[in-house]
Order: structure tokens, then C-alpha cells, then sequence
């Protein structure tokens, strides 16, 4: 009896394997998709068996469209199936949401911040730079008037504070610019609304989003279980 059973239970196996194929899958497009054939969902590997014959194959990746063909195995004991994907048409429209807010941000937030903290960081330079030179121009002044310094020096000396003299103001007008601005544009950086992606896996339900953390500029995945 148990040598019947074993007999039948072999029999069962081999007309299985004759009859079934083994499909490898190549998708490009997604990082990790999920794959349904015949309205079943498989396990998360690039092989999966099937029947010999005709089947429906569906193929999703979070961002991306929910692909849907045709897989036809024919009396092939293994083949090879390929899938492209691509991106849905909201998760195109989050980019590009995205990179107007990071636009936005940026100028209401990170350049007042930027200029100010560069022109603070100068200014004590710049000031050292025209006290020094404007020393040095009244000390040239004094001694060309009783010709003990050449024409040219005075000049080069000239030069030389009117120079230092553009960046004081330039490094003064950007502290106080900056600054300004920083406080000025605050509520409207505040105000910015941050954009985020939802999609909904078609096959398990869970809701996967993308959002932009602003502390870390950076985007930021979140993911709600379906029960």
C-alpha cells in the first residue's frame, strides 16, 4: 500500500513537472516589485513556476505603473520573461512639485541664511582691510605732498582701499540684506507646503508614501499596513 502511494505521489510530481515551466523574470524600472499571475500574488523572487500554456501577468513597483501582458509559456520547460516599467504619471507630477518646493526653500530659507553667515564671516576682514588701508593712503598722501613717495604709489595705494573699500560695503550691505531677508521671508518658508507621493500597493492594499523632510532635505518613505 505504501509502495502505491509513493508510486502515485511520484507519478503526480513528474506529470506536474512535464506540464509546468520555470519563468525567470527580468523587470527593469523597479527596485523591488511584486508579481501576480492569474490573480495570484507570488513570492518575491525573480523564478517563479507556472502551468505550461497562457496567463495573465501582472508586475507593480511603488512609483511606478501596474503592468499588465500576456506571459505564453508554450511546451517550454523553462523561458525567460521581460517587463519595463515605468513611472506613473502622479509620482512624475511629485518630482516635479519637489523641485519647485526645493526652489522655494531655498531662496525663502538657505540663501538669506547663506548670505548672511558668509557676509558676517567677511566683514571683520573687510574692516581690517579699510581701517589698514586707509592708514595707508593718508600715510602715502602726506608723503607725496613733500615728494618723499611717487605719484605711482599714491595710486597704487588708492587702488588698493577703493578695493577694499567695495568689499567693506559689499560685506556690510550683505549681513544687513541677508539678515533682514532671513526674518522677512521666514513666514513664507513656514507656509511652503510639503509635497508628498501616496500610492497604494494593488495587490497586498498597503499604502506606501514619499515625502521631503525639510530638517534633512531629504526625501523620506512611509509605509501603513493594511489589515
Amino acid at each position: 500500500m505504501k509502495f502505491l502511494l509513493l508510486t502515485l505521489t511520484l507519478f503526480s510530481f513528474s506529470a506536474f513537472s512535464q506540464d509546468s515551466t520555470r519563468v525567470r523574470l527580468f523587470v527593469k524600472g523597479g527596485e523591488q516589485y511584486f508579481v501576480r499571475i492569474d490573480g495570484e500574488l507570488q513570492p518575491q523572487t525573480n523564478i517563479i513556476t507556472v502551468s505550461q500554456g497562457s496567463h495573465d501577468i501582472e508586475i507593480w513597483s511603488f512609483k511606478q505603473k501596474l503592468f499588465k501582458d500576456n506571459l505564453e509559456t508554450g511546451k517550454l520547460e523553462s523561458t525567460n520573461f521581460f517587463a519595463e516599467l515605468t513611472p506613473s504619471s502622479e509620482y512624475v507630477g511629485y518630482l516635479q512639485r519637489t523641485d519647485q518646493y526645493k526652489r522655494k526653500l531655498f531662496f525663502a530659507k538657505t540663501a538669506p541664511f547663506l548670505i548672511t553667515g558668509i557676509s558676517l564671516a567677511v566683514l571683520p576682514f573687510t574692516t581690517m582691510g579699510r581701517i589698514n588701508k586707509h592708514e595707508e593712503l593718508v600715510q602715502n598722501t602726506f608723503l607725496n605732498d613733500r615728494n618723499q613717495v611717487p605719484d605711482e604709489t599714491l595710486e597704487n595705494t588708492q587702488l588698493q582701499y577703493n578695493a577694499v573699500n567695495t568689499l567693506f560695503f559689499i560685506s556690510a550691505a550683505g549681513a544687513l540684506i541677508g539678515g533682514a531677508s532671513f526674518f522677512l521671508l521666514k513666514p513664507v518658508a513656514k507656509k511652503l507646503t510639503t509635497p508628498a507621493f501616496k500610492q497604494q500597493n494593488p495587490f497586498t492594499l498597503e499604502i506606501m508614501q514619499l515625502t521631503y523632510n525639510r530638517s534633512i532635505q531629504s526625501p523620506e518613505f512611509g509605509l501603513t499596513l493594511h489589515f
